[in-house]
């Protein structure tokens, strides 16, 4: 399916069907659809999954086209603007939503999507550029050489530039959350500045999840609006609020919107304290655990009871915790934890002032101002790229992952380096991806962070993991993927 195709969602329902008549088992293809299913085999199955995930893009990538034109269109009377405000709707976000019966942010994306791909008329009714052509090109999906060899890993931090796995396209959404944050920095930058800066955001979303694609879209906003970064930081800041209500079902809630620098407290100190109050701390001690009870026998200890519990829940005990200290509770469960702010920058930035801030665990970036106030405050530890930094590669002679080493490969993966997964460092054990007990050396290149569920997936599931030019790719077993595509993890950064 290309740009030039007459009706690309045509060309994705055939594709879909394709395959669906390619999964159905050859014996026992089944009378309905959910025998069907049920006869496929498990690579089929998952197959037929992301074709389906193809068939919607199509159908959003349609609907933003179509809902673009719509919103170019005059009203038939000439007397109401648009055809979106004679057909009764505010704008081409409400219209959509009210007629497909979904969320108003979904309806929004679709058509702020379609704004920015949809090629305006000139007052001669001449076709002009779209905003963005980038994104228009990147929503397209890559066709597939069939001739490409998919078994190996790229060696480009790109991975469709060796020419082997085909790149994804753009999600509407991921393209919504670009076209959002470029425009937030219009009033400052030139159509030309836009252009290039939405290109630098689509080469570094591709295969990216929608969490990294929004972060990657700040970065590139907070580059070009260097001069309006201390404004909008002091903005954040007096739009900090706190509300807390009690619902009916006898629960409080307790809301809190937070600027950047005051979110960095909070995340890492719940975090920290999570991993306390559980008997779990920041990164595993493998001293703790007998070596020999371990699947990798590397000493890295694995899931337990408590991991169990969800996030969302070990955070509330946690901020109880906290409070229940400040009050002078004897009955906490635990010491406050000492907490760890990792702030990220490089050399030229604390020299000029001028350049990209990030905290750790935090998406939206900080001025030079927010990072002196917090440098001032708190001990801090900074992450000052390109330049001098400790010894990381130990070799076999040492086991256990150093405190250095956990936090550079920290800054690599992000977190938990299996792609999509959210959960922080704090939540993460440091994995030999050759055991140390095998002869793998304690070093960058042979270890990973990954949360118990994933460690979990990896030695249950016999994923293999290898790293290139500092990017974790993982391999998923034959009986998933049969081609076994490498799928990019770890967290992208943006270049300089």
């Amino acid at each position: 399916m290309t740009s030039t195709a007459p009706n690309p969602l045509a060309a994705a329902a055939a594709g879909f069907d394709a395959v669906w008549q390619g999964a159905l088992d050859a014996i026992r293809p089944g009378a309905c659809v959910a025998e069907q299913l049920e006869n496929m085999n498990d690579e089929a199955i998952l197959r037929v999954l992301d074709e389906l995930g193809a068939v919607q893009h199509a159908v959003e990538v349609l609907a933003a086209r179509v809902t673009g034109a719509i919103a170019l269109r005059p009203s038939p009377t000439r007397r109401d603007g648009t055809l979106v405000r004679a057909a009764g709707y505010a704008n081409p976000g409400v219209m959509v939503s009210e007629r497909w019966r979904v969320a108003r942010a979904r309806g929004a994306a679709i058509a702020e999507v379609g704004a920015a791909i949809t090629q305006p008329r000139g007052l001669l009714g001449e076709l002009e550029e779209c905003p963005f052509p980038a994104i228009t090109s990147a929503l397209e999906p890559a066709a597939s050489p069939e001739s490409s060899n998919t078994d190996a890993v790229p060696d480009d931090t790109h991975p469709s530039s060796d020419g082997g796995t085909p790149k994804a396209p753009l999600s509407v959404d991921g393209a919504a959350v670009i076209v959002r944050e470029l425009r937030n920095a219009g009033r400052i930058c030139s159509r030309g500045e836009l252009q290039a800066a939405s290109v630098i955001a689509v080469e570094h979303a591709g295969h990216a999840p929608l969490q990294d694609v929004t972060r990657i879209a700040k970065l590139v906003r907070t580059r070009l609006d260097q001069d309006g970064r201390e404004p909008r930081d002091e903005l954040l800041r007096r739009a900090e609020r706190c509300t807390i209500h009690e619902l009916p079902t006898g629960m409080t809630l307790l809301r809190a919107e937070l600027a950047p620098e005051s979110a960095a407290f909070i995340r890492a100190g719940l975090d920290a304290l999570i991993g306390a109050t559980h008997r779990k701390p920041h990164f595993i001690n493998p001293d703790t655990t007998d070596p020999a009870d371990q699947p990798d026998g590397s000493g890295h200890p694995m899931p337990d009871g408590p991991t169990l519990i969800p996030i969302d829940r070990r955070r509330a005990i946690a901020l109880t915790e906290t409070f229940r200290h400040l009050a002078g509770c004897n009955a906490a469960a635990t010491e406050l934890t000492p907490v760890t702010v990792i702030i990220r920058t490089d050399h030229d930035t604390l020299e000029t002032g001028l350049g990209t801030t990030t905290i750790d665990g935090i998406d939206e970036p900080i001025g030079p101002g927010a990072l002196r106030r917090l440098a001032a405050d708190a001990n801090l530890i900074p992450a000052v790229l390109r330049g001098p930094s400790q010894v990381l590669d130990l070799g076999t002679s040492t086991r256990l992952f150093s405190r250095a080493q956990k936090l550079a490969l920290a800054e690599r993966d992000g977190g938990c380096a299996w792609t999509g997964c959210t959960h922080p460092p704090s939540f993460t054990e440091a994995h030999h991806i050759t055991w140390w007990s095998q002869g793998g050396p304690t070093n960058l290149n042979n270890g990973i962070l990954l949360c118990p569920f994933h460690h979990h997936r990896i030695h249950d599931d016999h994923w293999t993991i290898t790293i290139q030019n500092g990017i974790p790719w993982f391999i998923p077993p034959s009986h998933i993927d049969r081609h076994q595509t490498p799928i990019r993890g770890g967290c992208i950064h943006l270049a300089a």
